[in-house]
């Protein structure tokens, strides 16, 4: 089992899968509703068969997920190429940890498949997924390329009224409000890859510039981090991740702690708020991301929140059942993500 206090950095190293003389055990899930899968699956399938050793399953649903994981367990794959976004990596995530149909854990090999790909873009492979594919399929049957597998903590989720799950991502107050007003005025204008969550990032923070509490309401949270006192914060953004690099490149940590969840908060209407942007989006404090000025970063291994708003886990939204029970994220495991 994982304890909360193991403290688990993020590692790059060889492991069995890069080192063994053995050809790896593929399986492919394919979620074809993912926003990168909407065109282009016909060139995909055809990679695929060119392989017949390769397993593939259709996945829509977590079920799905955990029905297809079981059936490459039976067969004893080892690595698991997922073409799909955010949410089917969250959906692999949860079976692996929660349900466990693997005895050891497969490595991971994640594509650009979904309409941000935030998990893909740090951990997975870069480019299209057609050529994903051929670099993977050739290295495993060939030796081509030079593989190194990412060691990266995993979050799990505990909300009231919720299933368990485990993630990379989690973000609630402005983080939830963005996501819900991208779906509704910006992904319906095509806007794929990156520059739908950024264009949505220059909105809001126009918006705390401007103090336009009415399109950004602040969040009443109270938070714990491992045994500390609780804190009550008016929140403009609160977020717990495990990734290094979010969309565009952000990086906005810079706690010095151990722990192998990286925590970051605004409080509404911040001091200096201009001023800090441009290091806090970079990982430094600089002279303006104190507390004092509502600028908070932490590494922990659990975090507890008293919400009164959703929250999102890899780009899927929830709602706690109540506010008088926390939702708790804490280190939840290690995945293994391959790259070449």
């Amino acid at each position: 089992m994982f304890t909360e206090n193991q403290n688990i950095e993020t590692t790059e190293m060889a492991s069995d899968v890069t080192t063994s003389a053995k050809t790896p055990r593929i399986g492919v899930l394919i979620n074809p509703l993912s926003g990168g899968n909407l065109s282009g699956l016909g060139a995909i399938r055809s990679v695929i068969n060119e392989y017949p050793q390769v397993i593939q399953r259709d996945v829509q649903t977590p079920q799905d997920v955990l029905e297809a994981l079981m059936d490459f367990a039976d067969r004893e794959v080892d690595l698991l190429a997922v073409n799909g976004g955010d949410g089917t990596v969250q959906a692999v995530l949860t079976n692996l940890f929660h349900h466990q149909p693997f005895d050891t854990l497969p490595v991971l090999a994640v594509l650009q498949s979904g309409t941000t790909s935030m998990t893909a873009r740090d951990v997975g492979f870069s480019g299209s997924r057609v050529k994903s594919l051929k670099k993977l399929f050739k290295w495993a049957t060939a030796g081509d390329g030079e593989p190194r597998v990412i060691q990266r903590p995993v979050l799990q989720v505990q909300a009231p009224g919720h299933q368990t799950r485990y993630g990379m991502f989690f973000g609630t107050a402005a983080i939830y409000q963005g996501i819900q007003y991208f779906h509704r005025k910006v992904i319906s204008r095509g806007l794929k890859g990156e520059i739908g969550p950024g264009l949505t990032i220059l909105r809001f923070l126009w918006s705390a510039v401007r103090q336009h509490s009415d399109f950004i309401p602040a969040v009443p949270i109270s938070i714990t981090l491992d045994n500390h006192a609780p804190q009550q914060l008016d929140a403009f953004v609160v977020l717990v991740s495990t990734l290094e690099r979010l969309f565009l490149g952000l990086y906005p940590y810079w706690g010095d702690e151990s722990g192998p969840l990286h925590y970051t908060a605004l409080r509404a209407r911040p001091q200096f708020f201009l001023r800090a942007l441009p290091s806090i989006l970079r990982g430094r404090k600089g002279p303006y991301g104190k507390p004092e000025n509502g600028f908070y970063s932490h590494n922990a291994h659990e975090i507890k929140l008293n919400l009164d708003s959703g929250f999102t886990l890899d780009g899927q939204l929830y709602t706690p059942q109540t506010r008088q029970e926390p939702t708790v994220v804490r280190y939840g495991g290690t995945a293994s993500f391959l790259r070449i």
